[in-house]
């Protein structure tokens, strides 16, 4: 009892109330690696001094001394009494302090709680000298999962041999009564009289809390008797909602700020034997509110380590709505099909995990990798079905900027264009625009007969122009070189429309290349043939370089056709004699041709 409250509410205040949220409400705090630090709020001070624990849940200043819990925070910040400060705490995390209790039923209910924490730690004893004692079925079994006795030890593991009253006969002895030992939830009654063992012929993992107290049991099969785990039934001191396996040990070995979710007591224990000791678990249910503020208050970073198959994935997105519920940043981590970390770290070692960490998922991410797996085929169908199926991810992103990060990324990885995919974010065939920065510049000798030249920015339009003055100069002054280059290209990989007729001319007239007679057969082309016949070639080794030009050549009026059709779809969205049918079966036509061109793109880029 402290000041008139039992100790199990002041922990349980204290775990409601993550003290850097708290003091987060009444000064300014910045993130400091594993701690935080602000200016004192009991002192006047211009260089932050006053530091923040959240492991410890402490907080210190180290220019005046002033330092404690949460509860002392409250009691310092707003001149309180302790019993008003744990009250003012209890209403924030929504506890309920009963005040008619009694001094003499809060006595009765912590000797209760006390005594069951006391009966659970004898039957651990007990369980963990059934385990270590002499050859036993699970010894066996968890030798073979390749835990070694270190692990064993630590926590505290154990076995429940195939016996009816073995427990009960061991708790008597010790001098516990039957009652008390039911209430721990170890026993339960005879359907005609007398008890029985609860745990028969199972391995055995001892359930802590935060404070390392053993608070229930789990135990599972060694045979295919069902269930397969078996938990404690709710007790004083019990409620499988509220604990998580393993953080009586992750909170005092938090790593980067991370916490690992993973979805059973093995996967706790096996990580922890390869060095991994921030991992929890919840037990055999779902991931709760509750859960989540818990993590939160000991972590930056939730990491979501869940099976590699369909039950894992589930679990994962079952546990993604909890914690967006509860505000937590988390990450998922993606296990190869039907392994869990167990089988990761046995088949790839320690280091490769810690890869598998940093190469954790975000949401959205991990989303568009459930769509990739949805629809994984190569045919023209899947990949619109993929296209569609990420735009209805994108349109959940808030930030503009985000949205259109992964547009671009859908749109790359799908080759659906980016407007289709814009469409179909955006969900508005009717009003939608597209913002183009207008950059585009203009040449003054090709202003009527140049559309290409409106359409490419100026710094591509002049590097590839010349390539194609260059390419015909070529074609103009040497014979042998004429037939070679017309055989690699036709007019149609010209951008420019005066080179496309140019080069036309040349493919018909290959023997006919003097200056002269191109001019009269094209005398509205006479200033550009000028212009083609003044470039420089002189540094060019064409028998070395001839193949980059016609890729390079291709390539951009690839660009230029893909342009022309993104064109074309925004005007269609803008058609408003069209149906939306209509215009989405337009764009998906649109959508196939640029497809097309941007496989043929990556073919040259092979």
């Amino acid at each position: 009892m402290e000041k008139g409250f039992p100790e199990e509410l002041i922990d349980e205040v204290k775990d409601g109330n993550n003290i850097v949220d708290v003091i987060s409400e009444y000064i300014q705090v910045t993130s400091a690696g594993s701690s935080y630090k602000a200016l004192c709020p009991f002192h006047n001070e211009k260089t932050p001094s006053f530091v923040i624990n959240r492991e410890k849940q402490i907080y210190k200043c180290f220019g005046c001394g002033e330092g404690g819990d949460v509860i002392r925070f409250i009691m310092k910040i707003e001149n309180l009494d302790f019993v008003e400060a744990v009250k003012i705490l209890a209403d924030r995390a929504n506890i309920e302090i009963k005040n008619e209790e009694s001094s003499k039923e809060v006595n009765k209910h912590i000797k209760e709680k006390n005594l069951c924490y006391e009966i659970n730690r004898k039957a651990g004893l007990y369980f963990y000298n059934n385990l270590t004692k002499k050859s036993n079925p699970a010894l066996q079994y968890l030798s073979n999962r390749g835990l070694n006795r270190k692990t064993l030890a630590s926590f505290g593991l154990g076995y429940a041999i195939n016996s009816w009253d073995n427990l009960i006969n061991y708790l008597q002895n010790q001098g516990y009564n039957l009652e008390d030992i039911q209430k721990c939830g170890l026993i339960r009654p005879g359907k005609k009289s007398g008890h029985y063992d609860y745990f028969r012929n199972r391995i055995m993992f001892p359930i802590f809390n935060v404070r390392g107290n053993v608070v229930g049991f789990g135990g599972r099969v060694l045979d295919d008797s069902l269930p397969k785990y078996l938990n404690s039934p709710e007790t004083k001191i019990f409620n499988k909602s509220n604990i998580l396996y393993g953080l009586n040990f992750a909170r005092k070995n938090i790593s980067n700020g991370q916490i690992i979710l993973v979805e059973g007591y093995m996967d706790v224990i096996a990580l922890n034997q390869a060095g991994f000791k921030n991992a929890v678990a919840s037990l055999g249910t779902s991931l709760t509110k509750y859960h989540g503020k818990v993590l939160k208050k000991y972590c930056d970073e939730i990491i979501l380590c869940f099976d590699g198959d369909a039950a894992g994935s589930k679990a994962t997105m079952r546990s993604i709505n909890i914690l967006n519920e509860v505000d937590c940043n988390f990450k998922i981590m993606v296990l190869p099909e039907g392994q869990d970390p167990d089988d990761f770290i046995k088949i790839n070692g320690a280091e490769k995990f810690k890869e598998q960490i940093k190469n954790s998922m975000s949401l959205i991410d991990y989303k568009i990798f459930l769509a990739k797996s949805m629809y994984s085929g190569n045919t023209m169908d899947e990949k619109v079905k993929l296209a569609r199926k990420i735009s209805e991810i994108i349109k959940s992103i808030k930030s503009p900027i985000e949205k259109e990060g992964y547009i671009e990324k859908a749109s790359s990885e799908t080759g659906i264009s980016k407007e289709s995919i814009k469409l179909e974010v955006y969900n508005n065939f009717k009003d939608i625009h597209f913002k183009r920065k207008n950059n585009n510049k203009y040449s003054s000798n090709y202003k009527r007969n140049n559309k290409y030249i409106e359409l490419v920015p100026l710094m591509e339009q002049k590097g590839h122009i010349i390539a194609e003055k260059q390419l015909i100069k070529f074609m103009i002054i040497d014979n042998k070189t004429i037939k070679y280059i017309l055989n690699k290209v036709s007019e149609e990989d010209f951008s420019v429309h005066s080179h496309q007729k140019i080069v036309e001319y040349l493919y018909n007239n290959v023997e006919n290349t003097n200056k002269n007679h191109i001019e009269q057969s094209l005398p509205q082309f006479k200033e550009v043939i000028n212009e083609i016949l003044l470039t420089d070639i002189e540094h060019i080794e064409l028998d070395k370089t001839l193949e980059k030009y016609i890729i390079n050549l291709k390539r951009y009026k690839l660009l230029y056709d893909i342009k022309k059709l993104e064109e074309e779809q925004i005007s269609i969205t803008k058609d408003s004699n069209l149906t939306k049918e209509e215009v989405e079966s337009k764009l998906l036509d649109i959508g196939m041709k640029i497809m097309k061109k941007n496989a043929e793109i990556q073919k040259l880029n092979a």
